[in-house]
This record gives C-alpha cells, structure tokens and sequence, in this order.
C-alpha cells in the first residue's frame, strides 16, 4: 500500500507543478476547487477508492462506481477500440476536392486572365499532383482528443499505442479530472507531445481551446482522430465539429485574404478621408445619446414599426445589407458600415430606388470595399477604415467576422454609452425558420430537419444546433453564425466599458454583457436636434485625415522590404529530407519568422494559404511512400505557388509607393 501511495502523490505533486507552470487558468481552477473544499464551500462529490489493485471512483450521492469496479477490463476496451482508420472517431480538417490535368489547365489560364479571382488557380496543380488512392488506415496519428477523462487510465494506454504529437483532453467534470491527477501523470505524456486541456470549459472558453489546438502544427489537422468515453457528454464532440467546419482559414480563403489587403494600398493614396483611432462618441454633443444599431437579422423586419416610431430618436447605426428595408420604410441611417469586399455585396446599393437616399448618411466603409462603391457614393461623405490591415498607424483599425458583430464593436470601441442592438440575431428565427430579413439578398430558409445529427454530414452555413437565446431558453443557429456569437462573447466583455450600458432587443443568440429587452419596453427618448447629421460629421472630419504621414510611407517600404526577403527565402529553400513533419514546418518557419505574423499582413495571408494547402502536402509525404524526386515535384509547385503571391503583394506596393514618391 505503502508504494501506490507514494505512486499518487508523485503523480499528483509533479502534475500540479506541470500545470501551474504550462496552464496556469487551469491551474486557477484546480485551486479554487480546493479552496472551496477547504472553506466548506463545496461537498465533494467523489472518492477515490484503490481495491484489488486497481483504481475506481465512487460517487457520494448515487452510491455507484464509475468503473463498476473493473477498471482494468475498461482500459483494455478503450484500447482495443482505438484504430488508424479514418472512418471511426475521426474528424477531417480539409475541404474534399479533385482536380484533373485538364482542370488544373484551365484554373492556370484564368490566374493569367484574372489573378486572385479563384483560389483553385493556386491549389489545383498541387493537389492533382497529391492525388492518391483513398487512405483507410494512417501510418501515423499526429492529433489526438479524448473526450472524457475518467482516472485518465485509458489515456496512458491509447497514448501508448498512438503516440501523437499534439493532445486535446477533454473533461467537463473539475473535481473527477482533479482525480485523475493521482493516477495519470500528464507531465510525462507532455515530455512527447504538446498537450491542450479543456476542463470546466463553457462553450465560449471551448471554442478558443478548440481554435488554438487546430492553429498549432495545422498542417496535422487533415486527420484528428478521438475517443469519446462513454460517461461524458457528446456536447463537446459537437462543438468540435463545429469548430473545425468555422476554421477562418477554410472559410475566409487566402486569395481573398490577399485582395482585401492589397485593395487597402490604393484606397488610402487616394485621398478618401481616413479614420483615427483618436474617433470617440465621449465628446460631449453625443456622450449621453443612444445609439441604435441595425444589422438584418429577422428580429429587424419584425420590429421595424418600432424603428419607423423612434427614428429621430436615435442615432442610427445600419449595416449596408439593411438598405433595401430601410428604404422601403423611409428610416435613413445616420451612419452606415460596410465590410464585404466582393462585387456581390453591391446589391445592397445597386437595387436602392434611388441613391439620393443616402445623401445625408455618413458612409463607413472598409478600405478594401469594392472599387465600384467608390465611385457610387459621394467622396465627401465617406469616411474609410482599416480592416485587419495596418497600413496607417493611426487610423481606425477593426476587424470582425462578419458585419453584424463588426458594427457592434464599432460602438464599443467608439465608446458610445447607450447602445441597442437589434437584428443581431445570428440565429435563425423560430417561427419562419429565415436567417435574415426576407429583403437580404442572401437569406435563407432552415427548418428542423436541418438540426445537426451526425458530424459527417454537418454543413457550414445550412445545419443547425441548439445554442442558449437572448429571449428565449434556446434558440438554433448555424455554424456560420456560432463563429461570430463565440467572437462577440470571448472578446467584446473586454471592450466594454463600466459606463456603457448594452440592451439586446434581437430574438436571437445570447450575448454576454448585454440586457435583454424588448422593444415594446425600451424607454421614449426625446427626439434628436435637427442638425444631428452635421454634428456628426463634424466630429468625423476632426477625426479623420486624408494623407498618410511619412511613418506610413516608411512602414510600407519595410512590408516591401520584407516581401523581397521572403521571396528570397523561399527560392533559395531545398527540400534534402523525406521526413514531413521536418518539410512542413520548415515552410511555416519561412514565412512566420521574426514575429512576422504580427507585423505584416503578407505573412498572414501566406500563413493562411499554408494553413489551406500544407496538410494536403503532408498527408501525400507521410502516409504515401515517394521517392525523394516526387516529392521535390511537390515543393517546387508550393514554392512557386507562394512566391506568385508575393509577387502580387510586391506590385501593388511598388505602385503606391512610386505614387507618393
């Protein structure tokens, strides 16, 4: 007895050391949990008990056994039920495609004819080249999740037996993983692999776990394999799925990323007025006036009477998408946002009865917004920003998923006291089953059958789950819109300010920090003075600049200097190995190197390509046997691929900078 005492306590001591050391929130955790027992705050709910030479857990209030006291033949079942195939417990990280001789042909003659119009025109020779029979069984399993921890001793054996690279553990249950500590020692798997903990999680803190786990070594992510312990909840499981079906990187595409960030350098030499950060809604003309903000969620047509009623009473705040109703009903906003980069969201624009309607409206628009919208709307009136582009220290800078939750933190940044949000539902609605306000040129109608079921089938933007609602117990929406609810809830309280007051009057998602409220219960406020508009853009303009100052001028020389050199790097990069885990970090090395990802906006975007393409490279090497030869094919597509890339981002620069010289 003596020697599996001492066993639990080295266990426990040394993973206690480890996880104060490497995770120290769950470490917070684990320390709360023991202050709450010591304090007689908390009634633990089990025993560890240690019988016929094995462990089992004892539940106080059910008087049952975890194990059923057979341990040992759960840990062998565990075992036996763990395979290579990729058609059990396994999630797939890349979007399935095919690409033919004749096909990758084609997708080569329009980069020519249209450079960054199609992404395939950069994947497609790689992944014909790449192309092999269907893999049922991997050499190797690099990603590895339990779901459920138990004592964790089926984790020591399927560890074992798989040894992966890179762990995501799961468990729901603080005080039963707190128990596991003494019998599963996580330090020792950590010296082979890197480990990510998710326990006690909610879903918010989840979906950053779930994030972080796939950004590391992504290019593993094409298979991740994982056991579900049949005592924990399939909840996690799920959000997984939904997690790695929202990966921005697979949704929001590379050559995408790199024209929304090419756009900007020309929109900025072109003398539009440009926001400051110095913009806030504190100044004391607006300090104590409430902004009401209109994104095209259903709760905004359904409530539109109340808009009509109350619209000289606030300072309206609309998304572009919104226009087409608003016209109808004559409410013109005060300021309007626009985000989408694509000539698809001009339709917004384009099917207005008559532009004049925007005449008085302030026009906020990202700087990569189509060149087109430029020239629709009146230059004095528009007012630029910068989204995820830092090309003007200065200037306003936010970036959001999509253009609801973009303009709600518009508000919060720009400090406004009293805001209300309505039609930023992101969810669908429960009685007509639409998404958006039936005058959005994208909705969509979702009905029940369309609740999410089986991970193999989950949709991006069609299947549905259950989450918690503003209103209501529960409400659904998709995973599409769950990317922006888990943004708004994991990074906006931080935005927030004591001051600021926050009433959500959409029938939809639940947002943390926000008031419930219904429309019918929101309080008169007086109407706003007359001159309203042109106060506001008075304040605009005091906030905004037309030129970029010689600090800007410099830093985009040093973004040139640096696309020069990673050009350089990548040319002079020679594949002398086989191993695939070597080649592909090698690669991101390249690219990520000296904090480059925080610095440049080339280096994200070529993160993003890799992060698309990469696994497909390192699943062909690892679990396909090449020659030496082949596999230098391969790279020397990539290498091309990448520096094509750059080469664009290097024009557009070399254009503005001769324009300011």
């Amino acid at each position: 007895m003596q020697d599996i005492n001492t066993t639990v306590t080295k266990n426990f001591n040394e993973n206690i050391e480890y996880i104060q050391e490497n995770h120290p929130k769950l470490f917070e955790k684990l320390s709360a949990l023991d202050a709450a027992v010591s304090n007689g705050h908390y009634q633990e709910k089990y025993e560890l008990l240690y019988e016929n030479s094995s462990f089992d857990v004892y539940e106080n209030s059910t008087n049952n056994y975890l194990y059923n006291k057979k341990i040992t033949t759960h840990t062998k079942k565990s075992l036996q039920s763990v395979d290579f195939s990729i058609e059990n417990n396994c999630f797939e990280g890349f979007i399935r495609q095919s690409y033919s001789k004749e096909r990758v042909t084609l997708f080569e003659k329009k980069k020519k004819d249209t450079p960054l119009k199609f992404y395939a025109s950069y994947v497609a020779d790689i992944l014909h080249e790449t192309e092999q029979d269907e893999i049922r069984e991997l050499r190797t399993i690099d990603k590895y999740i339990f779901f459920g921890v138990g004592l964790g001793e089926h984790i020591d054996a399927i560890v074992k037996k798989v040894s992966a690279k890179v762990y995501l553990i799961v468990e729901d249950d603080l005080e039963l993983f707190r128990l596991s500590l003494f019998c599963t020692n996580y330090k020792k798997i950590s010296k082979n692999a890197k480990l990510f903990f998710s326990v006690f999680e909610d879903d918010t803190e989840f979906s950053k776990t779930a994030q972080t786990f796939l950004q590391k070594s992504y290019f593993y992510n094409h298979y991740i394999k994982y056991f579900q312990l049949l005592s924990h909840s399939e909840d996690k499981a799920n959000k997984f799925y939904v997690a790695i079906s929202t990966q921005s990187d697979l949704k929001f595409l590379f050559h995408d990323y790199l024209q929304i960030n090419i756009s900007p350098i020309e929109r900025l030499s072109q003398n539009y007025n440009i926001l400051l950060k110095s913009l806030s809604f504190q100044e004391k003309t607006f300090s104590d006036k409430p902004f009401l903000f209109l994104a095209s969620g259903p709760s905004l047509q359904k409530n539109i009477e109340f808009v009509k009623k109350n619209k000289n009473c606030f300072i309206i705040v609309a998304v572009s998408s919104t226009l087409n109703l608003l016209e109808m009903h004559n409410i013109k906003p005060h300021i309007l946002i626009h985000l989408d980069p694509f000539d698809a969201s001009l339709k917004s624009f384009e099917n207005l009865r008559n532009i004049s309607f925007l005449d008085d409206t302030l026009l906020v628009l990202a700087a990569s917004s189509p060149k087109k919208l430029f020239t629709m709307l009146k230059k004095e009136n528009i007012f630029i920003y910068e989204a995820g582009s830092n090309y003007k220290d200065d200037a306003f800078n936010i970036s959001a998923p999509c253009i609801g939750s973009l303009g709600y933190m518009f508000l919060l940044a720009l400090k406004s006291s009293k805001i209300y949000l309505l039609g930023l539902d992101l969810s669908v609605d429960s009685t007509t089953g639409l998404d958006h306000a039936d005058t959005h040129q994208d909705t969509k109608r979702l009905t029940l059958e369309d609740v999410f079921s089986n991970k193999e089938t989950l949709s991006y933007k069609d299947d549905l789950f259950e989450i918690k609602g503003n209103f209501r117990e529960k409400i659904y929406t998709t995973p599409h819109f769950y990317s922006s609810i888990s943004v708004i809830n994991r990074y906006f309280p931080a935005l927030i300010k004591s001051f600021q007051e926050i009433y959500n009057m959409s029938d939809g998602a639940l947002f943390s920090q926000t008031t419930p409220l219904y429309a019918d219960k929101v309080i008169a406020y007086p109407e706003l003075a007359k001159d309203i508009n042109k106060k506001l853009k008075n304040l605009f303009i005091s906030h905004s600049t037309d030129k970029l100052s010689a600090q800007d001028k410099n830093s985009l020389k040093q973004k040139l200097s640096y696309a020069y050199s990673i050009s350089k790097d990548i040319q002079n990069y020679a594949l002398i190995s086989a191993n695939a885990t070597e080649y592909a970090q090698d690669i991101v090395d390249i690219v990520i190197k000296d904090n480059s990802l925080q610095k440049y906006e080339l280096a994200r975007v070529l993160d993003s390509y890799l992060y698309y393409i990469l696994n497909f490279i390192y699943n062909y090497m690892q679990n396909s046997h090449h020659s030496l030869k082949q596999l230098k094919k391969v790279d020397k597509l990539l290498r091309n691929q990448l520096i094509t890339l750059i080469s664009y981002y290097i024009k557009a620069l070399e254009i503005a900078l001769e324009k300011k010289n």
